[in-house]
């Protein structure tokens, strides 16, 4: 199904322009406009393309099309239609985004984000002749880093009821791995991704390509380069059940040759490559590259390990540790520093890239203005547009001379010929077009973005929705949002053909009650919590307030002492999503201990080198090993004490229990509560330490003397944090 390994986002200078059988390049392809092959396999091909729409929008991507022996395959084309459904569902910035699956001149095909970049294994092979003897650590772990951040996305996906889909990519290797040149990182081709653990054994399985099928559904092909043992985990390799720690062994392997530039899993066939993995003695990488960190090395062993349990056990767990050890050892990872190193390494292919694309744009703009200019929807699943497709010059002339040359003779030639098969598509849309309807959808305040049964769309208000079903049972659920005011839905009929509805939508602002809540209690406590991508201020126990109801949220669970937790949620507007998680203790790193120890009193915050915990006593905290820690413990009203902390590596270290004492004179505190008042102009949605008060203006009647935090959110106006100090008995106002 897949091409051979090659960078699918950039045209290749060298690569010829002509397409399969002799195509000239730049032609339409349904409703895209092809200008340069980059690769081609057994089974598919990759093509630059163009894609323009109304209003001169135009945009670069990347066309995955069948090729014509193969589209007669029926569990090709299954295979093929798997990794479109799989990957059309992903929205990540650290995984290519598919745009756009259909058909067109009989082939299927998949359009994908253009990526203006090189795959790991180009980068590596351009390493050499700029005389780059070694990887740059600090690469290699932007590089990991963003790819884990993408597998642990599509290991944690779920569908629509919610239930998880358990994808494995089962393919993560160089040819996979894409760097564009402004320092981005993008996993390509989940092609034989699994939604299920559904692995055959070892030997039913034939590796051609990138891609990996039953040898009794597909065979080897004269040409094709074999699959990617080397990166294969051992479960994988022995044919068992795989889930996402099969992939975080691949990513092991990468990570591992990327800092000691050396092969990991290297025989002299595949079958003692696969034994090496199975069976062999992994080397130690700072023995092969003596400036790996013990800290770098304990992850690289980690992910390599072959006891699944011992291993990492998710993308994010192994993300986070390479971002915390960059921190400690001052490693500078930056995309900005990455992205210049890029260019450097490829200066030339870049200004050859820029001037073969320049030649492409010339004649696909020729050949646009030779097309309608009204385009219809024709070139996805059920129908398609017959495009005109000049013949290979006849000679030798370059490319943009001959491919110009073909197109104007086939104009005057065949011109009659092209204008009856566009005539014919034009009223074959025409004739649609009256069994179907619109919506005139207008809003005040105008600019809202427009939701059609449950998906988004690219348009905001005011804008004219076609080619909808019409007939008795035709229901269509029309939905507007804009931030700052509450949904506005519609449930529309178009009864009979040509119906046109008109929407006028008048939107309200938002009041409290129109947001969803989320609560999240922990154990342990002072768990960070991450909704969208958005880093709440505080930490666990925590009140989110003003979220978006009826939307999926996706909510990170972190703390620095467990496996993080990721759940989602949809909630209606008012309601309250409470999480109580119990979280699974982080097993220890090679150079980790646990600390354990009682405070009395339990409240008392505990202060250990540069870190501060305050989930209460019992405290468990995970601290390096051999070295040497001061912690102190302190709570309001005691003095403070402290103890000297030194573990070994695995150790789960005891202290003596430590009771802090009042101070000798200790003088009569007034613990009288006091009132707080909190107004705003306009309103805003009140928390204060945590919990949540609802809309202003508040009156809290009873509040402990002392300091508090204030945090006032309203979503057109954003959030204030006010730090207020409450007298005994006395009334505090504070206004935002």
């Amino acid at each position: 199904m897949n091409p051979p390994p090659a960078n699918p986002g950039d045209p290749a200078p060298a690569a010829d322009a002509s397409g399969a059988q002799g195509e000239v390049l730049p032609r339409r392809f349904g409703k895209y406009t092809l200008l340069r092959r980059l690769a081609q396999g057994g089974m598919a091909e990759l093509f630059l393309a163009l894609h323009r729409s109304v209003a001169g929008f135009e945009k670069l991507v990347v066309i995955k099309r069948i090729l014509p022996e193969m589209s007669k395959d029926q569990g090709f084309i299954t295979m093929f239609l798997q990794e479109a459904r799989i990957a059309a569902t992903f929205s990540h910035p650290n995984i290519v985004t598919i745009f756009d699956v259909g058909q067109a001149e009989g082939s299927y095909f998949i359009a994908m984000e253009h990526i203006h970049g090189e795959d790991l294994r180009s980068i590596v092979r351009s390493m050499k002749p700029k005389s780059v003897t070694e990887f740059p650590i600090e690469h290699a772990i932007a590089i990991v880093s963003g790819v884990a951040a993408g597998l642990a996305y599509a290991h944690d996906k779920r569908d629509l009821n919610g239930n998880p889909l358990n994808i494995v990519h089962r393919d993560v290797s160089p040819q996979n791995i894409l760097v564009t040149f402004t320092g981005d990182v993008k996993i390509v081709d989940f092609g034989i991704a699994k939604a299920s653990q559904d692995a055959k054994p070892l030997a039913e399985i034939e590796t051609t390509g990138t891609t990996q099928k039953p040898a009794s559904e597909h065979h080897t092909k004269a040409g094709q380069l074999k699959g990617k043992i080397p990166y294969m985990s051992p479960e994988q390799a022995r044919g068992e059940p795989l889930d996402a720690r099969s992939d975080i062994f691949s990513l092991g392997v990468i990570l591992f040759e990327l800092c000691t530039g050396r092969r990991l899993f290297r025989g002299k066939d595949e079958t003692e490559t696969l034994r090496m993995i199975v069976e062999g003695e992994y080397p130690q990488p700072s023995v092969v590259n003596p400036r790996i960190t013990p800290g770098l090395e304990a992850i690289i062993l980690k992910s390599l390990a072959k006891d699944l349990t011992q291993r990492y056990q998710s993308g994010r767990e192994l993300q986070q540790d390479l971002e915390n050890v960059a921190r400690a050892e001052s490693i500078p990872v930056s995309n900005l520093a990455f992205g210049n190193w890029m260019q450097m390494l490829f200066e030339e292919r870049l200004a050859a890239q820029r001037e073969a694309l320049l030649q492409g744009k010339q004649l696909a703009d020729v050949l646009a203005a030779e097309e309608p200019q009204e385009y219809t929807a024709a070139g996805t699943i059920g129908g398609s547009l017959s495009s005109f497709q000049p013949q290979p010059p006849p000679s030798k002339t370059p490319i943009y001379v001959a491919g110009g040359v073909a197109l104007f003779v086939a104009l005057a030639a065949g011109g009659f010929v092209a204008f009856r098969e566009r005539a014919r598509a034009v009223e074959e849309a025409e004739r649609a077009a009256i069994n179907s309807g619109s919506i005139v959808v207008q809003s005040t305040p105008p600019g809202a973005a427009i939701w059609v049964n449950n998906g988004v769309t690219q348009n905001r208000t005011p804008f004219t929705l076609r080619g909808l079903p019409t007939g008795p049972s035709s229901r269509v659920a029309l939905r507007l949002t804009a931030e700052g005011y509450a949904p506005f839905t519609q449930e529309v009929r178009l009864a009979s053909r040509n119906a046109t509805m008109t929407v006028n939508a008048t939107l309200e602002r938002a009041r409290a009650n129109s947001f969803a809540v989320l609560e999240v209690n922990t154990t342990p406590r002072g768990a960070q919590v991450i909704v969208d991508g958005r880093a709440i201020e505080g930490t666990t126990p925590l009140s989110v307030s003003a979220l978006a109801p009826g939307v999926e949220h996706t909510v990170i669970v972190r703390h620095p002492d467990a496996v993080e937790e990721t759940f989602t949620f949809v909630k209606a507007p008012g309601e309250v999503e409470q999480r109580t998680l119990t979280l699974r203790e982080r097993p220890l790193a090679p150079d980790e201990a646990w600390v354990n120890v009682n405070v009395e009193p339990s409240n008392a915050l505990m202060r250990l080198g540069d870190r501060t915990v305050n989930t209460g006593s019992p405290y468990r905290v995970r601290v390096q090993a051999n070295r040497v820690l001061n912690a102190v413990f302190s709570a309001p009203g005691y003095e403070s004490a402290a103890r000297t902390v030194r573990a070994r590596p695995g150790q789960t270290l005891e202290l003596n229990a430590v009771r802090l004492s009042r101070p000798s004179s200790t003088p009569t505190v007034d613990r009288t509560p006091g009132q707080l008042r909190i107004g705003a102009t306009p309103w805003c949605n009140v928390s204060v330490d945590g919990r949540s008060y609802g809309e202003t203006p508040v009156n809290i009647s009873s509040i402990a003397p002392g300091g508090h935090t204030v945090v006032c959110t309203n979503p057109t106006r954003g959030t204030q944090t006010r730090r207020v100090t409450v007298s005994p008995g006395r009334l505090e106002t504070v206004r935002f």
